[in-house]
């Protein structure tokens, strides 16, 4: 058994050398070889959208080319590209979650102050409220998304299905329910300053 291990890793550090010396069939071997533990990896980091995943281990792949330089000891490379993949899978997660601070603050058309611990605390009530909608709200997140990015009511109600009066009450309707949220915890004297 040990001598399988040993041989896989001369076969991984081979395929590296080779690869860092220009042969792209030898890399892609090596991402046939480990593309399992790059999608496991993507989906343990909370990626959900098999789509997003495929996406992403594209990425992860092009990083681990662009920085095949950079890795010490060859035959660490399953380890080193599951590390790429888990920080493109933060990355993506992390942009997706601005994304989302963003269509909730055009959604609630909360006004930019120069203040900057207003500033501050009106975006710790973001992100609090981002934590406190349920699962169902994400279609409404997604429906504000598509709203502050300038898709129009008349497209968004085709997309769905329903005639554009009633989409434009649906968001009236979901704008409402934030603001109440927005109003709810600021009386309960969340502060952007407290520790949780």
């Amino acid at each position: 058994m040990a001598d399988q291990g040993d041989a896989r890793y001369f076969e991984i550090a081979r395929l590296v050398k080779e690869a860092r010396e220009g042969a792209d069939a030898s890399f892609r071997k090596l991402l046939e070889l480990h593309r399992k533990a790059i999608i496991s990896t993507l989906f343990a980091c909370g990626i959900r959208c098999r789509d997003t995943a495929e996406d992403l281990a594209q990425d992860t792949a092009l990083k681990a080319w662009t920085q095949l330089d950079r890795l010490s000891d060859p035959r660490s490379f399953p380890a080193w590209i599951r590390r790429i993949a888990a920080n493109t899978a933060r990355d993506h997660l992390r942009r997706l979650a601005v994304r989302k601070e963003d269509a909730l603050e055009q959604a609630l058309d909360l006004e930019s102050g120069s203040d900057p611990e207003e500033l501050a605390n009106r975006s710790s009530e973001i992100r609090m409220m981002l934590l406190a909608l349920s699962g169902e709200d994400e279609e409404i997140l997604s429906l504000l998304r598509a709203r502050a990015e300038g898709i129009p009511i008349a497209e968004m109600a085709r997309e769905a299905g329903i005639a554009e009066a009633a989409m434009k009450m649906r968001l009236m309707r979901v704008r409402k329910r934030l603001r109440k949220r927005l109003k709810d915890l600021r009386e309960a004297g969340y502060s952007g300053n407290q520790d949780r």
